[in-house]
This record gives C-alpha cells, sequence and structure tokens, in this order.
C-alpha cells in the first residue's frame, strides 16, 4: 500500500509538472512572438541588402539594361513576401460564434432544421464553452478555438487558420522561390573566380541556401496538406492512431489492421488547389503570383464534401448521438462513445467524428 501510495503521488507530481511545464511555455511562445517576427524581417532583410549590395554588382551594372532586369525580378519577390507576410499576421483566422449555423450543407444547398439543443454532429470545447465545427481546434497559446486550424505559428505571431492559411501558403511560395533565385545568382560569379573578393557573396549564398532547404522541405509538406485536403493537425492525428493501431496490435501478438480513414473534404487534388485561392472566377491560379487582400470563400465552418452521407451503410459502424449542452451549463456535456460491429479490415470512421477533443 505504501509503495502504491508513493507512485500515486510520483505520478501525480509528475503530471503537475508537466501541466506548468506546458503552461510556460505557451506564455514563453506568446510573449516572444514580436522577437521571432524580428528575427524573421531581419533574416530577410539580410538576404535582400546581401543581394543588392555584393550578388547583383558582382554580375552586372545595376544601372544596365540586365541590372534593372534583375532588379524588378527582385523587387517583385520582395513585396510579395513582405505582403503576405504582413497579412499573414494581421489577418484573424477565425473563431467560431455562438450563434453559428451548423445545420447548412453545401453540398444541396439544405439546411436541416435541428434545434442547437438536439442531436447533431458535433464536438464541444470544454475551454471555450462553444461548439467546434469540423477541423475547428482550440489553440492553447491563443487560448481560443480557431476555424480550421492549421498550427500556430510563432514566425507569425498568429494561428494560421481558415482566414489567412491562403497568405501563409503564399508567403511560403515566393520566399521558397526568392531563396532558389539569390542562389542561382550567387552562384553565377562563385563560378567564374575564386577571388577573396566574392566572400560576401559565398556567404549570401550559404545562408539562401540554408533558408531554401528548410523551406523545401516546409513548402513540400504545405502543397501536400493542400492538394489533399488536410490540415496539419489532421495529419498528425493521423499518424498518431496509426501508431496507436500498430502498438495495439503489437501488444496482442497480431498484425496490424490500421483504420481507414476517409476524408469527406478531399475533392481531388485540383479541386482542392482551387478552393484555397477561388475567388468566384474562372483566373483563381492567377491569385497565387497576384497579390491579393481578399478573403477566402465561405466561412470556416461549412465545407464541401466529396460524401454525401455522413456514414456509411456497409460500414456497420454504429454512432452514438453527440449532444450539445446549453450554453449556459457545461455539465450537461455528453459525447456518447462510438460504438458497434467493426469490420475486420478496418473501420471507416470519418474525421470530424472520430477526432473528439477536449480542447
Amino acid at each position: 500500500m505504501a509503495v502504491s501510495s508513493v507512485l500515486r503521488n510520483i505520478h501525480f507530481l509528475w503530471a503537475s509538472l508537466q501541466f506548468k511545464l506546458h503552461i510556460f511555455v505557451d506564455n514563453a511562445v506568446q510573449i516572444a512572438g514580436p522577437l521571432y517576427i524580428a528575427l524573421a524581417v531581419s533574416l530577410i532583410g539580410c538576404i535582400i541588402y546581401l543581394f543588392f549590395t555584393t550578388v547583383l554588382p558582382s554580375i552586372h551594372n545595376i544601372y544596365s539594361l540586365k541590372g534593372v532586369g534583375h532588379t524588378i525580378i527582385a523587387a517583385w519577390l520582395i513585396f510579395n513576401v513582405f505582403f503576405n507576410y504582413f497579412y499573414c499576421i494581421n489577418t484573424d483566422p477565425g473563431s467560431p460564434s455562438d450563434t453559428m449555423d451548423l445545420g447548412h450543407d453545401l453540398n444541396n444547398g439544405s439546411r436541416h432544421d435541428v434545434p442547437m439543443d438536439e442531436a447533431l454532429l458535433v464536438r464541444w470545447c470544454k475551454r471555450c464553452q462553444k461548439p467546434k465545427p469540423p477541423m475547428t481546434h482550440h489553440c492553447h497559446i491563443c487560448k481560443r478555438c480557431i476555424l480550421k486550424m492549421d498550427h500556430h505559428c510563432p514566425w507569425m505571431h498568429n494561428c494560421i487558420g481558415f482566414y489567412n492559411y491562403r497568405f501563409f501558403f503564399v508567403f511560403l511560395f515566393y520566399m521558397w522561390i526568392g531563396c532558389g533565385y539569390t542562389m542561382y545568382m550567387a552562384s553565377i560569379p562563385l563560378k567564374e573566380s575564386d577571388d577573396k573578393q566574392h566572400t560576401g557573396v559565398l556567404f549570401t549564398f550559404v545562408v539562401a541556401l540554408a533558408v531554401f532547404c528548410s523551406l523545401t522541405g516546409l513548402f513540400s509538406f504545405h502543397v501536400y496538406l493542400v492538394i489533399t485536403a488536410q490540415t496539419t493537425i489532421d495529419f498528425y492525428a493521423s499518424c498518431r492512431r496509426r501508431r496507436e493501431a500498430r502498438r495495439e496490435a503489437r501488444l496482442k501478438g497480431e498484425a496490424p489492421i490500421f483504420p481507414q480513414y476517409v476524408n469527406e473534404y478531399d475533392l481531388g487534388k485540383l479541386q482542392n488547389l482551387q478552393n484555397l485561392f477561388d475567388r468566384g472566377d474562372s483566373w483563381w491560379w492567377l491569385h497565387m503570383f497576384l497579390p491579393s487582400r481578399s478573403l477566402p470563400r465561405g466561412d470556416g465552418i461549412h465545407f464541401m464534401r466529396s460524401i454525401p452521407d455522413v456514414i456509411d451503410a456497409n460500414s456497420n459502424l454504429q454512432l452514438a448521438q453527440f449532444r450539445l449542452p446549453h450554453l449556459s451549463d457545461s455539465s450537461n456535456t455528453v459525447v456518447d462513445r462510438m460504438n458497434g460491429n467493426m469490420p475486420e479490415s478496418g473501420r471507416v470512421v470519418l474525421r470530424e467524428l472520430y477526432d473528439i477533443e477536449e480542447g
């Protein structure tokens, strides 16, 4: 008994320490946000300064035709980098309201007349005391729920969500192109001569190469997320579930059977990409290259779905009701467990129904 009591106390102290450490890190990230922005602007400014003072003069006369042409290209890239960076920082990603309508279906334009306190397939945030639409998550740093949350970016001092994700994506695109362009320009004088006068050009090449390699992985990952209609949180949630299935199978001594997750918001690669830049016209692809302050279409709550029916009847999956609590009484929160006969080949669980979370 004494040993078990000591173990319980140790477990409690460790959990308490983890909780306090988590709060400390969240507050530190929030407070250090302006420093991250200053560091990012300084790094970008350093590359710009070195490009115009060392790289470009070593190749062309700035006032020559080619020099002016490269100056215009560089200015265009710089403008788009800072334009999208500024609007990503200053655009609110969006949060759900208390009076939002969760009964609208974009597939057929119909509205399901179901009261808010009746059985609805929605989630509930215990921290915000609000219903959480699909792909909405609670940010522990911003202390609120974020519509279609991707992640909290310290370099933006902001959450990346429904209303500012396009600015974030285009910022990565132009930063990646800009660093690649700087590397190409810096490589020209380095190939022609090994003189010590090119030390500044070499330093510019190394800095641009480091940023370019970092952005290649990050930008490629977000391209994958866009064309598969996922967010970063969705991606890692799927990875976590696969690890859990693998661990559970290993404990049972069986071959792992991975759950088959249906992404009902995946409309195809091209349509998913179009949804990110669509402004209601046929020239949506130009919006990736042209600066635009326009916000995405929609409200961050209702999305087009590739699956008209919420649950496939052939999956033999019985879902209990998710009942919304009254806004004034959090004690009425009821989230019944999902149960039913699962086929041996794996479960088919829609993302927004499976991802039940308290925060």
